[in-house]
């Protein structure tokens, strides 16, 4: 981040497919020249206390998360990236074991002294396939992700049946 010229980072898992060209669309029709955080936006979730993402009170004592973009894929300005990075090296972050809900934690942060456009996108979302998708979450890639990109060359960009 230091480094680059990109006014926006995208952060996705890495069984992720990315349509990098929707991705693109979908900035497009922010508000240039602000602060972006946009994903597909949690907004008063609370955490769950039992189950496989239970949080004890003592990890989180409030009642609900900030606004947070569920995990597989969100999109951050490079300003927000660069508060991270200069708050991280100051050691003033809280820390937390669900990187989305932290990224939530540190853009509401940021957002506290510089104006934050949350853009709630649904085509952000892991539970199936949407037309004009922006991403694709792939339990077993093996072999899915060559097949997507030959789609994607033959523009016929569908998700495949999992």
């Amino acid at each position: 981040v230091q480094n680059v010229s990109a006014a926006y980072i995208m952060k996705c898992d890495d069984d992720t497919f990315v349509r990098v060209d929707t991705v693109l669309k979908e900035i497009d029709r922010t508000s240039p020249n602000k602060s972006l955080y946009m994903g597909n936006l949690n907004l008063l979730h609370r955490p769950l206390r039992n189950g496989k993402w239970a949080v004890t009170f003592e990890e989180w004592p409030e009642e609900v998360y900030p606004p947070y973009a569920n995990g597989p894929g969100y999109v951050i300005s490079t300003d927000i990236a660069k508060f991270v990075i200069a708050q991280h090296g100051k050691r003033s972050l809280r820390l937390f074991k669900m990187e989305d809900v932290s990224m939530g934690m540190w853009v509401e942060q940021f957002n506290s002294s510089t104006p934050v456009q949350y853009s709630h996108n649904w085509k952000f979302c892991q539970y199936g396939c949407l037309e004009n998708y922006l991403y694709c979450t792939l339990p077993d890639p093996q072999g899915r992700w060559i097949c997507l990109w030959d789609k994607f060359g033959e523009r016929s960009a569908q998700c495949l049946q999992l």
